[in-house]
């Protein structure tokens, strides 16, 4: 149970006024030089109770003075949480750089790419030894609904923090980049720009992470598309809020 402040002010008050009263009682013999063990104690307690709303924590032969200790595990573990988002986005930003990704094709550039991609496969078959059919004009991957599922979630979060990002910058400097920024880096950008909130950043990270094994080939669980479906929710709102604010829109991917 949480006390309110004012109970607390008062509280501290009675306390530092019996202290103090117990030590002026005691101040005559004190002064006779008749002092007790029992004096120190409650002129350590007094100068404790005195300090409690300066320092966090204060010990005194043994026992603690705690103030809004458990507000401070409760921040310490969300910076940690958020650091250890940051480091996991830096470890995979440095191991995309040693890979190299060319900027998608124009539409004018895909008829010849697809040529030229058609021949390379043929020859790589036959270098190979593979006598495969030719496949079917229209081929439909066969895909689980979880990971649909968990796809069109990432979908959705990183067009919206993009369209948010792409508003906040000049046309030319979008041209410019040869690639699209990753996750990290829009998050990163638009928290530099004070648009999206450390914890908000935090869950869309956490978010992106359930949901890229997935993507990525591996097998999606029950626990991982549920805990998406109960956190993705809210998040989205939030992103299409700050949508509005920042362009105006909240149109949808």
């Amino acid at each position: 149970m949480k006390l309110p402040t004012w109970f607390k002010v008062i509280w501290w008050l009675l306390l530092c006024g019996g202290a103090a009263w117990l030590f002026y009682v005691r101040v005559p013999a004190i002064e006779a030089g008749r002092s007790a063990l029992v004096d120190v104690f409650i002129f350590l307690v007094l100068v404790a109770l005195l300090l409690a709303p300066i320092f966090q924590e204060i010990s005194l032969f043994g026992l603690k003075f705690k103030q809004a200790i458990d507000d401070l595990q409760r921040q310490l573990s969300a910076q940690l949480s958020i650091l250890k988002a940051e480091i996991q986005s830096t470890i995979t930003t440095s191991s995309s750089v040693n890979v190299t990704i060319p900027p998608p094709p124009t539409d004018e550039q895909l008829p010849e790419l697809e040529s030229r991609i058609r021949r390379a496969v043929s020859q790589a078959l036959d270098e190979q030894g593979f006598d495969l059919p030719r496949p079917r004009a229209q081929f439909e991957p066969e895909v689980d609904g979880r990971t649909v599922y968990l796809f069109k979630i990432r979908h959705e979060i990183e067009a919206r923090l993009r369209r948010i990002a792409e508003s906040t910058e000049p046309p030319q400097a979008i041209r410019m980049r040869r690639t699209p920024l990753g996750i990290g880096a829009l998050t990163d950008q638009l928290m530099k720009q004070e648009l999206l909130h450390p914890k908000i950043s935090h869950a869309i990270r956490e978010i992106y992470s359930v949901c890229s094994p997935a993507i990525h080939g591996e097998p999606a669980t029950e626990a991982q598309v549920q805990f998406v479906r109960d956190v993705a929710p809210q998040v989205l709102q939030a992103l299409a809020e700050l949508e509005r604010r920042t362009t105006g829109s909240t149109g949808r991917s």
